[in-house]
């Protein structure tokens, strides 16, 4: 469908598309917002056709975008602060995997090492935490579980730390036990009006990290320490799992997993334990974990879409590569220098209000980081008007990803000895914008898992295999690759029916005497969902025949 052709399919799905002041306006009814997003890489393109001075051809302007949902870019790790930067470059290559899965869990070890202590303020009324939750999604071996094992250990290392300190302290709190069991006696005997003896209070073992999701396993920790928790899960479907479970009657976790989000107070109640009603004044709770896209797509589904959950979720999708050994190792030096990073958050202390009671201390913006806040919600915003609803309700939270990756960030630089804790300054926030848009992109792409019909999610595995080949096969080559294939004519048949999906074309190669039938890939190409399941129509159609042309003696199964 050349530009002319995509601009008829929209009209008449009641989509408006004027030039305003120079630039392309697309107005789109209630029901069919998605147009908004499926003619944006055209957008040069219907502007030049418009405006008569097009000299690209429509195959050719077809050819330089993707074909449905936007392509995966590399995780921007040079947002990040530079000791955090060199820690994800350098685990990513000793793994083998994308720098994304050490990029977000990482953030979300420091965001617990921030914990409840400083939030980022905005204006008076309006403050984030350092709260944030991440999922990385992959299949099986695409080393997820490496990956969040990197991440751990600065924040295990505390831990072992405040193990060891607390068998020191349980053996202390036994004397002191022992002592006050014989002096409450005497008192008991000596019939005194003095009050009895206190009691010594039992030592807690600092937490850091748990693995137990369940909202009475974490009211319960924060009521001996409420400055912050980091789940981690090595698969995150548990998680979704049992979060909309009803409790016996007395609701869902769901609202207190929002509350968590937001570092807001949650009250438990128990019907067992010497403390019957739990309640937290500021129940700051990271997550992160990994899910395959199978697995992710069937737990979220249209509830947790629906009811926010899915919108608070940093994903984080790469192409699967193939994984090679690697001598590279994490140096030392970059080692040491993150525990010290870690160190030194995990120092800060609360502010005290009125009554002496912790509260998180409000960092401000410079002015200048003010203004760029400032540019950014405008465009944020408006771009969040032209989305449909569900990716609507992303966008909304990260925007508040924004800030508090940029509170993280300058704490982190501060933590390095460059930077103030005082103000969030220019550059900080100038990179936690540019995260939270690679965050958007992402979006973007895994939210197409959940609108897939079954054709959808068999074209993409396919595109995504030949993608890993080059973007270049044989049925031939695809039957060796898929073992649901028993015949070449039956792979000759399933990319046959990608061309018909617009998502590549048949390529006859003269090989000497012979000739070989490739299937070539369209430029950057993605599947898109179909038709029926968004509900809006196909916007590319590649011209020419789904059925590949004739070859002699080649390998890739056509007809003779």
């Amino acid at each position: 469908m050349d530009v002319v052709e995509l601009l008829e399919a929209a009209k008449q799905d009641g989509v408006a598309i004027e030039i305003v002041d120079g630039d392309l306006q697309i107005e789109a009814p209630a029901k069919k917002k998605k147009w908004i997003a499926k003619l944006r890489p055209y957008k040069q393109a219907i502007l030049d056709y418009l405006t008569g001075t097009s000299t690209v051809s429509p195959e050719t302007a077809e050819s330089e975008h993707s074909v449905g949902v936007d392509a995966y870019t590399e995780f921007p790790s040079h947002t990040l602060p530079d000791i955090v930067s060199k820690f994800v470059c350098q685990a990513a290559k000793a793994i083998g995997c994308d720098e994304s899965y050490i990029g977000l869990p990482l953030l979300t070890h420091l965001a617990r090492a921030v914990s409840d202590t400083r939030v980022i303020r905005l204006k008076r009324t309006w403050t984030e935490p350092a709260v944030i939750w991440g999922a990385i999604v992959g299949n099986s071996g695409t080393h997820k579980t490496p990956a969040l094992d990197s991440c751990e250990v600065f924040l295990a290392a505390k831990e072992a730390e405040a193990e060891a300190k607390s068998r020191d302290e349980d053996a202390d709190h036994q004397t002191a036990m022992a002592l006050y069991a014989r002096n409450l006696a005497v008192w008991k005997r000596s019939k005194t009006e003095e009050p009895p003896p206190w009691e010594p209070v039992a030592p807690v073992c600092k937490r850091y990290t748990t693995t137990d999701s369940t909202v009475e396993a974490l009211a319960v920790l924060f009521s001996v320490q409420p400055d912050g928790l980091l789940v981690t899960r090595d698969e995150l479907s548990g998680w979704l799992g049992g979060i909309g479970e009803y409790k016996g009657g007395g609701g869902s976790d769901l609202g207190h997993w929002l509350s968590m989000w937001s570092a807001k107070s949650i009250t438990f109640d128990r019907k067992t334990g010497a403390h019957k009603k739990i309640y937290i004044p500021r129940a700051a709770v990271s997550l992160i974990g990994g899910i395959q896209p199978a697995t992710l797509r069937q737990a979220i589904g249209a509830e947790h879409m629906a009811d926010g959950l899915c919108a608070r979720l940093l994903l984080a999708m790469p192409p699967a590569a193939p994984i090679r050994w690697t001598d590279a190792i994490v140096d030392q030096e970059t080692e040491m220098a993150m525990q010290g990073i870690f160190d030194r958050l995990l120092s800060l202390e609360h502010a005290l209000d009125e009554h002496d009671k912790e509260k998180p201390f409000p960092i401000d913006l410079t002015p200048e980081a003010k203004l760029l806040w400032i540019d950014y919600y405008n465009r944020h915003r408006a771009e969040g008007v032209e989305l449909d609803d569900d990716l609507a309700a992303a966008w909304s939270k990260l925007e508040a990803y924004a800030a508090r990756f940029a509170l993280i960030f300058q704490l982190c630089d501060w933590a390095a000895g460059t930077a103030s804790e005082d103000c969030v300054d220019e550059k900080s926030v100038a990179a936690g914008i540019e995260l939270s848009d690679w965050f958007g992109n992402q979006a973007k792409r895994v939210y197409v898992l959940f609108v897939e019909s079954p054709e959808d999610v068999e074209h993409r595995k396919l595109v995504e295999w030949i993608q890993r080949k080059g973007g270049r096969v044989t049925a031939r080559q695809l039957q060796q690759g898929f073992r649901k294939y028993k015949k070449s004519t039956e792979a000759e048949a399933a990319l046959a029916c990608l061309v018909d999906a617009d998502l590549g074309r048949w390529d006859v190669v003269s090989t000497g005497r012979r000739q070989r039938v490739d299937f070539v890939l369209s430029t950057l190409s993605t599947p898109t969902v179909s038709a029926e399941t968004a509900g809006i129509r196909n916007s590319v159609d590649v011209d020419g025949s789904s059925t590949p042309p004739e070859q002699s003696n080649g390998d890739g199964g056509a007809q003779q």
